[in-house]
């Protein structure tokens, strides 16, 4: 397909960010697909490179917290004879900010080929007349801070037309509205729903089924992917658990295949999986917990730790598959899915302790 009739796409700040540093994410590695493809055309603008630099920034700024506070500098000195350095935090924000827009800024124009435009090309006199109106990103549930993305929103549907309609890739509800109100304006909230709007074949449930009967195919992706991960415990309070090897693959049901790119085998699947693994695992005694009268809760005084095996799931995820002459031949990515992180039940097998 022609570059010429690639469908022009920009994608929200908050889905860049969910694919965190370096945009390594199944759907970004798809995303690339379908640019390199010429199935669309990225574009973006400087504020919303901003945008995703500046929450990879504060991510770090937090991390790097404790460094900053006094006390850990004496406990440091004190206790393992190190010299912290002292830190301008100031300087120390904006230098990691620096960072991170150079990095974005690498991505969004040699891998992701963007088109960018820039928010200097909007006039604040027309952001501020859809503010006083209630219009655009200023809707029934709009806020002052959407000034932002209806900077954002202008300037990359500033030239939609027939000829040059726009796919909007957002999660945030506030755009919900401006798209539905904009003429040639398509609004996508999951990379299903982009494939869709992309017109991207789905596959037939004949390849559906071909992945669901062979859940050992996903071993070493989802090793890969889930190992070293930490997994809150839904049955023991303050439980936390952190997954050491996948086993086993116990069962995997993919609710839909796509085509990645016109006479090629990359396909990008989506289901759940359950998988049979081997965690390291955490939790206050409380067993021996002794109770506070005053307060009344349970103050544990000892910790228990461990290793046990446990089936977890099922959990949402996607993937990245190449299929030659109708059968699978490798998966090579798998990412989860699940909005509020991992979660698995630890008593399951009561003996492990």
């Amino acid at each position: 397909m022609a570059v010429a009739n690639a469908r022009r796409l920009f994608v929200d700040a908050n889905i860049w960010i969910t694919w965190g540093q370096g945009f390594a994410k199944a759907e970004a590695t798809t995303l690339t697909e379908l640019i390199n493809h010429g199935l669309v055309k990225l574009v973006s603008t400087d504020l919303t490179m901003m945008e995703i630099a500046k929450r990879f920034r504060n991510n770090d700024v937090a991390a790097l917290e404790p460094l900053l506070k006094a006390d850990l500098k004496h406990a440091a000195h004190q206790y393992l004879r190190l010299e912290v350095p002292g830190f301008d935090r100031d300087k120390l924000r904006a230098s990691i900010f620096d960072h991170h827009l150079k990095n974005v800024k690498s991505a969004m124009f040699s891998r992701f080929q963007a088109e960018m435009q820039s928010i200097d090309n909007v006039r604040p006199s027309y952001i501020l007349e859809q503010y006083t109106q209630g219009a655009g990103l200023f809707g029934p549930s709009g806020k002052k801070e959407q000034f932002p993305d209806a900077f954002i929103f202008a300037a990359v549907s500033g030239d939609v037309s027939a000829e040059k309609p726009l796919i909007v890739w957002s999660q945030d509800g506030d755009f919900a509205s401006a798209c539905e109100k904009a003429e040639h304006i398509t609004r996508a909230t999951s990379m299903p729903q982009l494939l869709d709007a992309l017109g991207i074949k789905r596959e037939d449930d004949a390849i559906q089924e071909l992945f669901d009967s062979q859940p050992e195919l996903f071993l070493t992706a989802l090793h890969e992917e889930l190992m070293g991960y930490l997994i809150d415990a839904d049955d023991v309070p303050d439980g936390e658990m952190e997954l050491l090897e996948v086993l086993d693959v116990v069962s995997i049901e993919v609710a839909s295949v796509y085509r990645a790119g016109e006479g090629g085998g990359k396909c990008i699947g989506f289901g759940k999986c359950e998988v049979r693994a081997r965690v390291d695992f955490t939790h206050p005694d409380w067993d021996s917990a002794v109770y506070d009268s005053e307060d009344k809760v349970l103050i544990p005084l000892h910790t228990v730790q461990g290793e046990t095996e446990l089936d977890l799931g099922p959990y949402s995820f996607i993937f990245l598959a190449d299929v030659l002459d109708g059968q699978i031949a490798k998966i090579h990515e798998c990412n989860m899915k699940e909005r509020w992180g991992l979660h698995g039940s630890l008593l399951q097998d009561r003996d492990y302790l």
